[in-house]
């Protein structure tokens, strides 16, 4: 059959490939692989990347190409294509999230304009500046969401809000030894998942006000260059929500996720993620508990102005997650 006027070459996949890749991951694992052919794009799952020993383990792959899938999304609108995207589309085939087949020209202008912050995007573990998010801001952050399917709820009331921060303390403090373990190896592995310069300072522990959302990804490793600093006292925090909690629903979430944090890089807004409760099965039906008619949490979002930028943090080979098919 010959190619369509809208057929994707092989530059075009390799950097919608690229493209996709540079979405956030849990722990920077980036447990996914690619397919690519003239006229359609397949997002798969790698689950032996993902880190293990959580009950958010499966969910976290999910969500991690739920974040992919939209930017290639993103990355085909900006090619001026129009797509039609068929999430776990086989049955028998779990470990593939979705194919995004190329039906046309045209593309989501949305989507497309979004596409320019894709590479300026960061997960961010370094202080923020203390001002919140302006509530304007975080109405489009929200209405971010809310087109992939989700709830973006902001933390901005007490009680709710110390008791999630409690929550995310209590967390962090009891987690499981060999979870700590497993992510000590990942970081001082010859190229580690998150290098020092995205891991963020230690933060400076002041009493209970000093034990802020901020999440030390190695505490106790003693990695050299890192430092301490003083964060944000009232991290800004919100929950990302979703109405069913299914591999679909994860899928769906990692889209909302990646799509408003593009929308907040265009803002000047960094993020990071608290997502310590979500890991423990007990405590993530505690982040819900009060809020069950949003639905199932599953990211917890500290936003704010950002005072350092960090790098990009390092990605695969493309050889390692790009698969070509077709002619």
């Amino acid at each position: 059959m010959p190619y369509t006027d809208h057929a994707l070459d092989v530059p075009e996949q390799t950097a919608v490939a690229a493209a996709a890749a540079s979405a956030p991951s849990v722990l920077n694992a980036q447990p996914w692989l690619f397919a690519t052919g003239p006229d359609a794009v397949e997002v798969r799952a790698d689950p032996l990347r993902a880190p293990t020993g959580t009950a958010s383990a499966e969910r976290d792959v999910y969500l991690s190409c739920g974040a992919a899938l939209f930017t290639v999304r993103a990355a085909l609108a900006r090619l001026g294509r129009e797509v039609r995207v068929s999430v776990l589309p086989e049955a028998r085939d779990p470990l593939l999230v979705a194919r995004v087949a190329v039906t046309g020209d045209g593309g989501d202008p949305a989507a497309a304009a979004l596409y320019r912050w894709v590479g300026e995007r960061r997960t961010n573990r370094h202080p923020f500046r203390p001002e919140p998010v302006p509530a304007g801001v975080f109405t489009l952050l929200r209405g971010a969401a809310e087109r992939e399917g989700a709830t973006l709820r902001r933390l901005d009331a007490e009680p709710e809000y110390q008791r999630v921060l409690t929550l995310i303390r209590r967390a962090s403090l009891t987690e499981d030894d060999a979870v700590r373990e497993d992510r000590a190896a990942r970081l001082t592995a010859g190229t580690p998942a998150v290098p020092v310069e995205n891991l963020g300072p230690v933060p400076r522990r002041e009493g209970r006000d000093g034990d802020t959302a901020v999440r030390d990804l190695a505490p106790g490793l003693g990695l050299p260059g890192r430092g301490t600093a003083a964060f944000e006292p009232h991290p800004e925090l919100a929950v990302l929500e979703t109405p069913q909690d299914s591999p679909a629903s994860w899928i769906a979430a990692g889209q909302a996720l990646q799509r408003l944090l593009l929308e907040a890089t265009g803002h000047g807004v960094a993020a990071s993620f608290a997502n310590q409760p979500l890991e423990d099965a007990d405590l993530r039906a505690d982040v819900s508990s009060s809020a069950a008619h949003f639905g199932h949490p599953q990211m917890v979002l500290r936003l704010g102005y950002p005072l350092t930028r960090p790098p990009a943090a390092p990605r695969r080979p493309q050889h390692e997650v790009l698969r070509r098919v077709g002619r």
